[in-house]
C-alpha cells in the first residue's frame, strides 16, 4: 500500500477539504500499481487517522481491500479533523460535498471511474445522504452502510419522546476528543505532505470550542424542554428516512448491516423496508407485503451485535470485497444472491433468510397482562389493576448502558478473549416494577420483528413515563435482555400515515407524532391508551425458556425526561388495567424457527 497524506480538495464554495488517498502498490517496485481500480470513499467527522478502537466507528484505511485492488479515499468532513469550513451534522452543504467528492474521486489517477462508499455509524449515514444526492448516472454505484440510523430523533435522541440526554452528551464528548487527538496526529506525522491548517494547540482549542457550540446548546435546549426535545425542524436534516427513495431512483446498490444491540437497532430493518418498498413502487413508510417484488441489490444483514463489534467473528471485509467486486469490477463470480434479508437471532448461531419485513412467517401474537404476573394467550374476563408509582431512577440497567455507550467495553473485552458484559444475564432488581412472564415454551420459538406494548391505565398526574424491557428467562433463572421501549405519556398521539396496523386495526408498530403541537397532557383519573414502541429484535427462545415483560418508569441512567416533564411526573401513581373490556397486552411476532429458511 501507498498513501498520499492530506491532499487538498477544493469544494465549489471555496472551502478546502483534506483527504488521505491509500492505493495499491507493486510489491517489487513500491510504485503505484497500474490499475485501473475502483475507488472506495469514506467521509468521517472523527479524523481520518483515528487509532483503534476509535477506528471502529470511523477512520483509518482498510488494508484488506486496498491490497486487493481498491483505492481508498478517507475524507475529514468540513469543520472536522484538518478540513476547513464549519461543521454541521449532515447539513445540505455536507451532502453537496459528498456529491463533489464522488465526482473528484472517480477521476483519480489509476481509477476505473466507479466509486463505492463504506464505513460505520456517521460514515454509514453519510453514505445514505450522498447516495440520495448524487442523481442518476453518478460514478457512485454501490454503498455498504454499517450501523446506520433512520431517524435520529426516534433512534438515538429520544425513545417515545423521553430524551437520551446522556447519550447525546457522551457522543459530543467522544466527538470532541477525537477532533483534538486527530489534528495532533496529523501534525506529528512524518512526511512531505502539506501541514494541516488545523495543527497546533491554538487551532485545536478553536476547533473544540466550535464543536461545543454545536452540542452544548442542543443538550441544554432539550433538557429545558425546548424545540429539540420535540420532533421539530432541527431533526429534519438528521432523518435519512426522507431520502431513501432517492437512493433507489439513483440506482445505487445498498448493503445494510445492523445489530440487535446497536444504538440504531430500530432503524436498520426500517431502512431495508423503505428501500424495498421504493423499489416496488409502494409507500416507503409502510410494512412490506408478502410476495411483493424485492431487489437483490438492496440487502440487510442483522446480528446480535453492538455498535462497535467484531460481528461474532464474521469476516465483514470479505463480504464487502465481494459486494464491491461485483458492482465496481464486473466480477460476476462475486455476486451475492438469494434472500436479501439475512439475520442471526439472539441466542442462536443459526442464520435465517427472508425477503420481506415484517416476516410473513412470524405471526403477530397477543400476550395479555394478567393479575397474577403472567403473560397469557387469553384475556381474563374481569378487570383487575396493578399499581406502579413513578420513580426517576434505580439500579443501573446494564444492557442499556452497554448499548448506548456503543458496546465499547464489550468490544474491548472480546478483543482480549473475554465475553460480552450484559447481553447474557441481566438479573437486576427493578425497584417497584411490574413483571409478567409466559409459561415455558414447549418448543424453540423465534421472535422476530416489530413489537408493541399497549397499555390501558389511569394516572394521578398530567404526565406518565412507561419503560418496557423484554427478557428471555432460562430455566435456571438467568435473564437475557432482548430489547426495550419507552413512551412519555404526553407523546402518545399516533401518526396514522407512519404507524403500521394489522387488518383489524391492531397497532403493529406505533409511530408517535412527538411534535410540540401533537403533545397532549394526560388527564388525571381518565383511562388512557398508550402504544409503546418496543424496538424490533430477533431472538430464539429455546424449549423450557420463558419470555418476561418488565414494566417500570425509569431506565437509569439512560432515559432522562426534560425539566418540565420531570416536574409533571413527580409523585405520580398509575393504575394499569389487566383483563376485562380494556386489557393491556403485548403484541409479538412469533414463528417456528424451522418455518424460515
Amino acid at each position: 500500500m501507498g498513501i498520499r497524506h492530506n491532499v487538498g480538495v477544493r469544494m465549489s464554495d471555496g472551502v478546502e477539504l483534506r483527504v488521505d488517498i491509500h492505493y495499491p502498490t507493486d510489491r517489487d517496485t513500491g510504485e503505484p500499481a497500474a490499475g485501473p481500480f475502483p475507488v472506495l470513499m469514506s467521509m468521517t467527522p472523527y479524523g481520518k487517522k483515528a487509532p483503534p478502537p476509535a477506528a471502529q466507528i470511523g477512520g483509518g484505511p482498510t488494508p484488506y481491500l486496498i491490497k486487493r485492488g481498491y483505492i481508498e479515499v478517507m475524507v475529514d468532513v468540513r469543520g472536522c479533523g484538518v478540513s476547513g469550513g464549519s461543521f454541521q451534522m449532515f447539513g445540505d452543504r455536507q451532502r453537496q460535498d459528498g456529491v463533489e467528492l464522488v465526482d473528484w474521486a472517480s477521476k483519480l489517477p489509476n481509477a476505473n471511474g466507479r466509486v463505492g462508499m463504506f464505513g460505520v455509524s456517521y460514515l454509514a449515514i453519510n453514505q445514505l445522504f450522498t447516495a440520495a444526492a448524487v442523481g442518476p448516472n453518478s460514478p457512485l454505484k454501490a454503498i455498504f452502510p454499517v450501523m446506520a440510523a433512520r431517524d435520529f430523533y426516534r433512534d438515538a435522541a429520544a425513545m417515545g419522546g423521553a430524551p437520551h440526554l446522556r447519550t447525546v452528551r457522551a457522543y459530543g464528548g467522544v466527538y470532541r476528543l477525537l477532533n483534538v487527538v486527530n489534528p495532533m496526529l496529523e501534525v506529528v506525522h512524518l512526511g512531505k505532505h502539506p501541514r494541516p491548517r488545523a495543527g497546533g494547540v491554538a487551532a485545536v482549542r478553536e476547533r473544540g470550542r466550535a464543536q461545543r457550540g454545536f452540542f452544548r446548546p442542543l443538550i441544554a435546549d432539550a433538557v429545558a424542554g425546548g424545540d429539540t426535545a420535540f420532533d421539530e425542524e432541527f431533526w429534519d436534516a438528521l432523518r435519512p428516512a426522507t431520502v431513501l427513495p432517492d437512493i433507489v431512483a439513483n440506482n445505487v446498490a445498498v448493503f445494510l448491516v445492523g445489530g440487535w444491540h446497536d444504538a440504531f437497532q430500530r432503524g436498520a430493518p426500517l431502512n431495508y423496508t423503505a428501500l424495498q418498498n421504493a423499489y416496488a413502487g409502494r409507500h416507503d413508510e409502510q410494512p412490506m407485503q408478502p410476495g411483493q417484488p424485492v431487489s437483490e441489490r438492496i440487502r440487510l444483514m442483522m446480528g446480535p451485535w453492538y455498535h462497535v463489534s467484531d460481528y461474532g467473528g464474521l469476516h465483514l471485509q470479505a463480504i464487502q470485497l465481494r459486494w464491491f467486486d461485483y458492482w465496481l469490477n464486473d466480477a460476476a463470480e462475486a455476486e451475492i444472491s438469494g434472500s436479501p434479508l439475512t439475520f442471526q437471532a439472539i441466542g442462536s448461531p443459526r442464520w435465517f433468510h427472508a425477503r420481506e419485513y415484517p416476516l410473513p412467517a412470524a405471526t403477530p401474537t397477543r400476550f395479555y397482562l394478567s393479575r397474577d404476573g403472567r403473560l397469557t394467550a387469553d384475556s381474563a374476563p374481569e378487570t383487575s389493576t396493578a399499581t406502579i408509582k413513578y420513580v426517576g431512577r434505580g439500579p443501573v440497567a446494564g444492557r442499556s448502558v452497554e448499548q448506548w455507550t456503543l458496546g465499547m467495553t464489550s468490544f474491548i473485552r472480546a478483543q482480549r478473549g473475554g465475553s460480552t458484559r450484559y447481553d447474557q444475564d441481566n438479573r437486576r432488581v427493578h425497584r417497584g416494577a411490574l413483571h409478567y412472564t409466559t409459561e415455558a415454551f414447549a418448543t424453540p420459538t423465534l421472535i422476530a420483528g416489530p413489537i408493541t406494548l399497549t397499555l390501558l391505565a389511569t394516572a394521578t398526574t398530567t404526565e406518565t413515563l412507561w419503560v418496557a424491557h423484554l427478557d428471555d428467562v432460562a430455566p435456571d433463572g438467568a435473564s437475557r435482555p432482548l430489547t426495550q421501549g419507552a413512551l412519555l405519556g404526553s407523546h402518545r398521539a399516533l401518526d396514522p400515515e407512519r404507524t403500521w396496523y394489522l387488518p383489524d386495526g391492531t397497532v403493529l408498530k406505533p409511530h408517535h407524532l412527538s411534535t410540540r403541537a401533537a403533545v397532549e397532557p394526560v388527564v388525571p383519573g381518565e383511562l388512557t391508551r398508550y402504544d409503546v414502541e418496543i424496538f424490533p429484535t430477533a431472538a430464539v427462545l429455546e424449549a423450557g425458556h420463558r419470555l418476561r415483560l418488565t414494566v417500570t418508569t425509569f431506565d437509569f441512567p439512560h432515559l432522562v425526561p426534560t425539566v418540565p416533564a420531570r416536574r409533571a411526573l413527580a409523585g405520580g401513581s398509575y393504575e394499569l388495567h389487566q383483563g376485562g373490556p380494556t386489557p393491556s397486552h403485548l403484541l409479538i411476532p412469533v414463528a417456528d424457527p424451522d418455518s424460515i429458511d
